[in-house]
């Protein structure tokens, strides 16, 4: 960990289990404020269908942000931020806007849409070591999503 990032700690509400993350505000300040600014935040944790190991929760009075150190091809362990307006055909009529806090817990995720479509979404935040030994318990409980109902909490770490 670096001692002079901002950390965020994530929680699967069920099971207790989290992992800390460090703000990368040198890379993406304004995601990266944005962020901190809405904590905590705390919904029902759902799979991503389009992209692969990505869960993400959704945050309430969805804010439009500036694309800013974008990714397609995230590594396991970061944090992203994503964005979808009601401009595509299937919003659907009377949909509103989207925000989501996506975490990508395992490898192999290329960043796709609503009917496949590529897309890059702002890297904001990153849970230092690897995945298969470092936060396994955290990534198990992430893919354990697309069967079993969790909530996900982002709050203010301390230290």
């Amino acid at each position: 960990m670096n001692a002079g990032r901002r950390r965020l700690r994530l929680t699967l509400a069920e099971s207790g289990v989290s992992a800390v993350a460090e703000l990368l505000d040198d890379e993406a300040p304004v995601t990266a404020e944005h962020v901190w600014s809405r904590l905590p935040i705390e919904g029902p944790l759902y799979h991503g269908q389009f992209s692969g190991a990505e869960v993400f929760v959704l945050v309430d009075d969805p804010v439009r942000l500036p694309p800013e150190n974008l990714v397609q091809l995230p590594l396991p362990g970061e944090l992203l931020y994503f964005w979808e307006g009601t401009e595509s055909a299937t919003s659907g009529p009377g949909a509103a806007p989207v925000e989501e806090i996506a975490f990508i817990y395992g490898r192999g995720v290329t960043l796709r849409q609503a009917e496949g479509v590529p897309t890059h979404l702002n890297l904001f935040a990153r849970v230092p070591g690897d995945w298969k030994y470092d936060w396994s318990d955290f990534a198990a409980g992430c893919r354990a999503a697309r069967r079993s109902p969790t909530r996900l909490r982002i709050e203010r770490a301390e230290g």
